[in-house]
């Protein structure tokens, strides 16, 4: 007879048998599903969703808690399976069933009214749909506020998805990165170094952007094309990567054939991510412990890729050439140099996935402080466009030309990802922080890249990083990795390093 515990990673094997089949639509819905289908995708997310809400707050998944609370011979690894199991537990057991459905419905229903909204640049449009999912969010902050003793809904919402973080302590992260990058940003603008960008809108047609992509997937050993192929490149409305499965990590981007830089930068952000996903220990598979449920800290997997490789002088020097010959003689006649200064100029601008590195921080600390402000009911729905674009003219000193490319540019306040926005920012702060630590363990990284060879850093991320997978959260994986806690310190460093040589 299988013991309580055993039992117990069954049914959360089965949940996750049923978010796989969660991810496989919603990556169809993304990539290919007629729009016809959007009402009964709708009720196939809330169906998936029901029953496996069903299956965490079950009567069956009750007692086996209660038996494994009393079971004192758990190894290390038995012990953080439960503990992670039990968390989720307390944190959904809390729902009715028929409000986690009502989210799950209403989300996918916004998600296309967006779509449609932000082609049409009318915010007004999806602004009823908007307030629903809204409120239907807050009622469930509030509930899990009430479940964590806790006073704010929002400061619940931030702990249930990334454990460690509060309200407090990542304002206080990025009020320390704002006063930095504010100042900052001023100075390379003021600088007598003037960064020409003009050819990085050069028309590269989507064709040949793919191709380009898929090259530089090979690069990272993100496989998508040989037979035993455990990824796939496909392009969507909003870059993202789908979990959809064992062996199964997808990866969307989205071309744009005057932004040839948005699609290759994509591309490397979103296969950080797949590499992730794809490099925890195989047996640890279907258990709690295979993944960090850390938005903040999944980010910074992502950001290491697409800034501290993608972005590097070292990756250019090497790639550069090869970047030339999959863009046709595009940039034939633009040194490397050159081309290195204007992918990494500091321009601030309104777009969050096309900001350079110095700047792309404040967008998410624009889009946190909206947030924060909008669960305390100090500003509403309606009032969203405004404020977005008052703090885009203060912090980045942008006039936003429409709502399109302002409060509508992510599809995140539109689907199901409340409390996920600050990740981003975080994630910048953990990657350059766990960078600083490769540099002392793997001194010669740079020069690998120098060379072409992209297996050594995969490799270490692999055993340092990757295969710890969910046994710390995030914040407690930062410090096992570094041997610090995290702080704005190495961020601002490697800033103003690397971007005071641009500018002098």
């Amino acid at each position: 007879m299988k013991t309580a515990y055993e039992q117990l990673l069954k049914i959360y094997e089965e949940i996750q048998l049923l978010n796989s089949v969660s991810g496989v639509l919603y990556w169809d819905m993304n990539v290919k599903m007629p729009p016809a289908a959007t009402e009964y995708r709708a009720k196939q997310f809330q169906y998936l969703s029901t029953k496996t809400h069903q299956l965490w707050i079950g009567k069956n998944m009750s007692s086996l808690i209660e038996s494994c609370q009393k079971d004192e011979s758990f190894d290390t690894i038995q012990k953080r399976n439960f503990e992670l199991i039990k968390r989720s537990y307390d944190n959904r057991t809390i729902f009715p069933t028929e409000l986690v459905g009502k989210i799950a419905s209403q989300s996918n229903r916004t998600l296309e009214i967006w779509k449609v909204a932000k082609e049409k640049k009318d915010f007004q449009k999806v602004l009823p749909d908007l307030e629903k999912l809204f409120q239907l969010n807050v009622e469930s902050a509030e509930l899990l506020a009430e479940a964590k003793g806790m006073n704010d809904p929002y400061n619940a919402l931030i702990d249930r998805n990334d454990n460690g973080f509060s309200v407090d302590s990542l304002s206080k992260l990025f009020d320390d990165a704002k006063s930095f990058l504010i100042p900052f940003v001023k100075k390379c603008q003021n600088s007598d170094v003037k960064i020409d960008r003009s050819f990085i809108s050069r028309t590269v047609p989507r064709e040949v952007q793919v191709k380009m992509v898929h090259e530089l997937a090979n690069f990272l050993h993100y496989d998508f094309s040989s037979s035993k192929a455990n990824g796939r490149i496909d392009e969507v409305e909003h870059p993202l990567t789908i979990g959809c499965g064992k062996g199964d990590v997808r990866v969307t981007v989205k071309y744009h054939e005057d932004h040839v830089l948005s699609a290759f930068l994509a591309g490397a952000h979103e296969c950080g991510h797949a590499i992730h996903g794809l490099q925890g220990k195989a047996e640890w598979f279907n258990q709690p412990i295979y993944r960090v449920s850390s938005p903040s800290f999944g980010e910074s997997q992502s950001r290491i890729l697409e800034n501290m490789i993608a972005s590097s002088e070292e990756f250019w020097t090497y790639y550069y050439p090869k970047f030339q010959k999959v863009t046709q003689g595009t940039f034939d006649d633009i040194d490397m140099n050159t081309f290195y200064s204007a992918l990494n100029a500091v321009t601030p601008g309104f777009i969050r996935i096309q900001a350079d590195e110095v700047t792309y921080i404040l967008h998410i600390i624009i889009r946190f402080e909206i947030e924060r402000e909008w669960f305390a009911g100090k500003i509403t729905t309606k009032e969203l466009p405004q404020v977005w674009n008052e703090k885009y003219r203060e912090y980045l000193g942008v006039d936003v030309p429409n709502d399109s490319l302002g409060l509508m540019q992510d599809l995140h306040w539109y689907s199901q990802y409340y409390g996920y926005f600050h990740g981003y920012g975080i994630g910048d702060l953990i990657s350059a922080q766990i960078t600083n630590t490769m540099s002392k363990k793997l001194p010669g990284w740079r020069d690998d890249l120098l060379e072409g060879n992209f297996a050594n850093i995969k490799q270490w991320l692999a055993e340092n990083v990757h295969e710890k997978g969910g046994m710390c959260d995030g914040l407690e994986l930062v410090e096992d990795i570094t041997n610090e806690p995290l702080s704005t310190k190495y961020f601002t460093e490697y800033i103003e390093k690397k971007f005071s040589k641009i500018y002098n």
